[in-house]
C-alpha cells in the first residue's frame, strides 16, 4: 500500500509572510485599530531573534505550536512563516495575550486577518495562567512552544509548568529574553528538574541589559520520557546565580530596592548609603547614580521630579 503524500508547502503564501515581516521591520510600526499606524519599538522581537525561532520551527518540523505573548505579532508571523513551509495540512497556532486590545491595538491580529490566516489562529485574550490549564485539561498537545509572557519568575514559571505538560514527548520549548533573571531561572529549572535539553541559542553579542554568559534565546528539547523523580525532590537550579557575577547582580538590586523603600519613605541619608553600596557592588549602573543624586534634593523637588517618593509623615 502506498504511503499518503505529505502535505505540500504553499511557497506563495510563506512568501507574502516574509514580505509583511519585512515592510514592518522597515517601516518600524504596525496598522491597528482605527487604521492608525504604531510604532513598534522597542517591544517588537528583532529580526534576529525572528529568525531564530523561525529557524528552530523549521528545524522540528512543527505543525502545532503554541504561544505566550503576541505583542505586535512579529514573533507570530515567524511561527506562522515556518508552519507553512513545513506543509501544515492546516496551520493552526494557539495564542495568549491580554493586552493585544489595551496596549498593541489589536495590531497582531489585524495583520494576520489581512494575510488571511485568522482562521488558523486560537487566540485568547487572557493571561496564560488561567488559559494553560484549560489547555491541560482539555488534552491539547503541541510540537512547539513560545514562551515570551510575563518575565517574572513567578510568571515565566507557571507558563512552564503547564508548557511541559502541553508539549508532546520530544517537544521543544523557546525562551525568550534569557538575560532577564526570572526567564533563565525558569530555564535553568526545566533543564535541572524536568530533563530538558538544549538544541539551540542565540548568541549574546552584548549590549544595554544583556547578562554575560547568557544567550538572548534558547531552545530547549523535553526528554521523551518524563524524568523520575523522587518525592521530594528539588535539584537546585541557582547556585550559579548566586555565585560570582550573578550574586553580585542580585545584591546590587536588593540594595537598590532597599534604597527606593527609604526615599519613598523620605530616609534620604539611609536611602543614600543604600545607593552607594549598590554601586560599589555594581558601578556601572547607571539609574543609581541619579537616584543616589536624588537624595540630596529638597524633598519637594523630589516629588515634582517623579511623582512617587514622599516626605514622612
Amino acid at each position: 500500500m502506498a504511503q499518503a503524500a505529505e502535505p505540500a508547502a504553499d511557497y506563495g503564501l510563506a512568501q507574502r509572510i516574509r514580505a509583511r515581516i519585512e515592510e514592518i521591520y522597515a517601516a518600524k510600526s504596525v496598522k491597528g485599530e482605527g487604521d492608525l499606524s504604531y510604532s513598534i519599538m522597542p517591544v517588537a522581537v528583532p529580526p534576529e531573534r525572528g529568525n531564530f525561532l523561525l529557524d528552530v520551527c523549521r528545524a522540528e518540523r512543527a505543525a502545532s505550536t503554541l504561544e505566550v505573548g503576541m505583542a505586535w505579532g512579529l514573533s507570530t508571523l515567524h511561527i506562522f512563516q515556518a508552519l507553512v513551509e513545513n506543509g501544515a495540512a492546516a496551520p493552526h497556532h494557539v495564542i495568549m495575550d491580554p493586552f493585544q486590545a489595551a496596549v498593541y491595538h489589536n495590531a497582531a491580529l489585524r495583520t494576520l486577518r489581512e494575510l488571511g490566516l485568522e482562521s488558523s489562529v486560537e487566540f485568547y485574550p487572557e493571561p496564560s495562567g488561567l488559559v494553560l490549564p484549560r489547555l491541560v485539561s482539555a488534552g491539547r498537545q503541541f510540537d512547539l512552544a513560545f514562551i515570551d509572557g510575563d518575565h517574572r519568575f513567578d510568571g515565566v514559571f507557571v507558563d512552564l509548568y503547564y508548557v511541559d505538560q502541553l508539549l508532546k514527548p520530544g517537544g521543544v520549548a523557546v525562551f525568550d529574553d534569557m538575560s532577564w533573571d526570572g526567564v533563565y531561572l525558569a530555564c535553568r529549572f526545566a533543564q535541572t528538574n524536568y530533563g530538558y535539553q538544549t538544541i539551540a541559542e542565540l548568541a549574546n553579542r552584548g549590549g544595554s541589559g544583556s547578562a554575560p554568559g547568557r544567550p538572548l534565546m534558547r531552545a530547549c528539547r523535553k526528554p521523551a520520557r518524563p524524568v523520575e523523580r523522587d518525592q521530594p525532590h528539588f535539584v537546585s537550579f541557582f547556585d550559579d546565580f548566586q555565585s560570582n557575577q550573578f550574586g553580585s547582580r542580585l545584591t546590587a538590586s536588593t540594595l537598590r530596592y532597599q534604597g527606593l523603600l527609604a526615599m519613598r519613605d523620605g530616609r534620604r541619608a539611609e536611602a543614600r548609603r543604600y545607593f552607594l553600596a549598590a554601586l560599589r557592588v555594581d558601578p556601572a549602573h547607571v539609574k543609581t547614580y541619579f537616584r543616589l543624586i536624588r537624595t540630596y534634593l529638597p524633598a519637594a523637588l523630589i516629588r515634582a521630579t517623579t511623582g512617587r517618593t514622599r516626605s514622612a509623615p
